[in-house]
C-alpha cells in the first residue's frame, strides 16, 4: 500500500475517535495499515511539528493536540514533581550518590538537544525529544547527549562554529544541519538549571558526541564550555580530567572509582565524556574503553538472564548503556522495518525495568514524557506511595522487592552486606538488634543502593527483611 493511501484510510478510520494519552487511535489504526513503520513515524513527526508550533506561539496544549503523534499535555513537568514517582527517584538518585560510577545509575535522553520544542529546523522537525533540556532536567533526566558539528553557521554571520545539531558528520559535509543553535546558545540553559536554588548538589553526565573533525573545532568547544559551565562567583561547573590522568593517547579515561559524592567534594557538577580526542581532553573525559552501548533491546530478559550481549564482568566494570532512536531517519533507512520491529526495538517500560534489575547504567530515551511509565518503570526500591509513618518507621523489603515500613518493634531477619554480597541473618530480630545481629554474621547492616543491588538481595532473601533505613 502506497504511501498516500495509507494516511487516506488512517484518516479515513480515525474519524470520531478521541486522543489518548499517548499511543492515539489515529496512530494504532496507521501503524494496523502501513507495513512500513517509517509511513506512520514520519506523519507523527509533521504533527508534532505543528502541535510544538501551535505550543510555542502561547496556546494551550490542549487546544495544540493533533491525532496523531506523542501528546504533549498542560503542566505536565509541574504535575510530575508533584507525585510519588518523582519523589522515589530522587530518592534513589541519593542513595546512589556514593556508589562507584561503574555500578550507579542515570536516566538519559539520546539526542537530548533534538526536540521539537524548540524553534523550527530541519533537523528538529525529526525530532528525538518533547521536551526542552530543563524539562528533561525536571523531571529527574541526569545524562544528555549533544551532538557537535563545526560548520558555517547563520548564527555565526556565516564563520565556523561549533553547532548542535542532528546530522550526518564531517565526511558527509554535516548533511542535515541548517539553522541550529551554537554550542553556547545551548549551554546556558544547562548552566542555569545547575545554578538555579535546589539543584546545585545535582550531578550531570553530559555527552558529546564528536562531529568536529578540526582542530579549530576542539579549541572553540573548550573555549565555551569553560566560558559557560560555571556559577555566578565564575568558579567552575565542570569535573575536569587531571594532567596525571592524561594517557598516551591523549586524554584520560572516564575514572569508574568516583562516585557523584567525590565529584561534588571537588566542587563541580558537570562531568564531560566522548571520545578520545587531545583538542579537548582539558574537559573532557573518554569513555572510548570504559563503556559499551547498544540500540536494540528485542532479546532483554528478566534478571539473571538480562542480555546475552553483554557478560555480568562487563556489567560490574564498565557502563553500560542502552538508548534507542525514534526519528524518521532511522526506520526510513529500513523501509521494511514494521511497526511491530520498531516497537522491539524501543525502550519500553517492561524492558526498562528488566534493565534496572540487571544493573544498566545509562538509559538514551527518546520522545520522554513524564507520565509514559518508563521513569517509573526505573523505580525499584519504596512501593507506590511508600513510604508512610502510618505504616511504622523502619524499613522493609518485601517478597515482591519493593520497600514499605513496619513498626520498628517488630521482628524481622535483617539484611546484612559483606565483600561478597549479602547476607541474611537466621534469626528474625526487632530492627534495634539489627545492626548486632549482622556484626554476628561478620557482616553490617545494609541497604541497595541500585536496583541490580535491590534485585540480589532479594535473591538470598525470603520474606520481609529489615534494610537500614529509618524515617526521620
Amino acid at each position: 500500500m502506497g504511501r498516500i493511501t495509507v494516511l487516506a484510510a488512517v484518516l479515513a478510520a480515525s474519524a470520531g475517535l478521541a486522543v489518548s494519552a499517548h499511543a492515539t487511535p489515529l496512530d494504532d489504526a496507521c501503524n494496523g495499515l502501513s507495513p512500513s513503520a517509517a509511513v506512520c513515524i514520519g506523519a507523527d513527526k509533521l504533527a508534532e511539528r505543528a502541535a510544538a508550533e501551535c505550543r510555542r506561539i502561547g496556546q494551550p496544549a490542549s487546544r495544540c493536540q493533533l491525532p496523531l503523534g506523542h501528546q504533549v499535555g498542560d503542566g505536565i513537568v509541574d504535575a510530575y514533581r508533584k507525585t510519588w514517582v518523582h519523589r522515589t527517584a530522587q530518592f534513589q538518585y541519593g542513595l546512589g550518590n556514593g556508589v562507584p560510577l561503574r555500578g550507579t545509575n542515570w536516566l538519559g535522553t539520546h539526542n537530548s538537544f533534538n526536540s521539537v520544542s524548540y524553534p523550527p529546523t530541519l533537523s528538529q522537525t525529526d525530532s528525538n525529544q518533547q521536551l526542552t533540556l530543563p524539562q528533561q532536567l525536571d523531571i529527574d533526566v541526569r545524562s544528555l547527549e549533544l551532538d557537535v558539528h563545526w560548520i558555517h553557521s547563520v548564527n555565526a554571520n556565516l564563520q565556523n562554529a561549533v553547532v548542535v545539531c542532528h546530522a550526518r558528520g564531517p565526511d558527509e559535509q554535516n548533511l542535515g544541519c541548517t539553522n541550529e543553535r551554537l554550542l553556547k546558545q545551548v549551554l546556558p540553559e544547562l548552566a542555569n538549571w545547575l545554578n538555579a536554588a535546589g539543584n546545585r548538589r545535582q550531578v550531570l553526565l553530559l555527552y558529546l558526541e564528536d562531529e568536529l573533525g578540526d582542530p579549530a573545532g576542539y579549541a572553540q568547544t573548550v573555549q565555551v564550555l569553560d566560558s559557560v559551565l560555571k556559577r555566578p562567583d565564575g568558579s567552575s561547573l565542570i569535573y575536569r580530567p587531571r594532567g596525571s590522568q592524561i594517557t598516551a593517547k591523549g586524554c584520560a579515561d572516564l575514572p569508574l572509582a568516583i562516585s557523584r559524592d567525590d565529584i561534588r567534594r571537588a566542587g563541580a557538577q558537570v562531568v564531560i565524556v566522548g571520545n578520545c580526542r587531545s583538542g579537548w581532553a582539558s574537559d573532557v573525559f573518554s569513555w572510548d574503553d570504559v563503556h559499551v552501548e547498544s540500540g536494540s533491546t528485542p532479546g532483554y530478559r528478566p534478571y539473571p538472564a538480562c542480555d546475552t550481549t553483554y557478560s555480568r564482568p562487563v556489567y560490574d566494570t564498565e557502563l553500560v548503556r542502552y538508548y534507542e532512536d525514534s526519528t524518521w531517519l532511522s526506520s526510513a533507512v529500513n523501509p521494511t522495518g514494521s511497526p511491530d520491529q520498531h516497537a522491539a526495538e524501543s525502550l519500553t517500560p517492561s524492558k526498562v525495568s528488566m534493565m534496572t534489575a540487571c544493573g544498566v547504567n545509562l538509559f538514551g530515551f527518546d520522545q520522554i514524557l513524564p507520565d509514559d511509565g518508563r521513569i517509573a518503570a526505573t523505580i525499584w526500591s519504596w512501593a507506590q506511595d511508600k513510604p508512610s509513618r502510618a505504616d511504622g518507621r523502619c524499613a522493609v523489603q518485601r517478597p515482591d522487592s519493593r520497600w514499605v515500613t513496619r513498626p520498628c518493634s517488630v521482628s524481622h531477619r535483617a539484611a546484612c552486606s559483606t565483600a561478597a554480597g549479602w547476607r541474611i541473618t537466621q534469626r528474625a530480630v526487632p530492627y534495634a538488634d539489627a545492626r548486632r545481629a549482622c556484626q554476628a554474621l561478620g557482616a553490617a547492616f545494609s541497604l541497595p543502593r541500585t536496583g541490580y543491588d535491590n534485585r540480589r538481595l532479594r535473591a538470598v532473601a525470603s520474606g520481609e527483611v529489615w534494610l537500614a533505613y529509618r524515617l526521620p
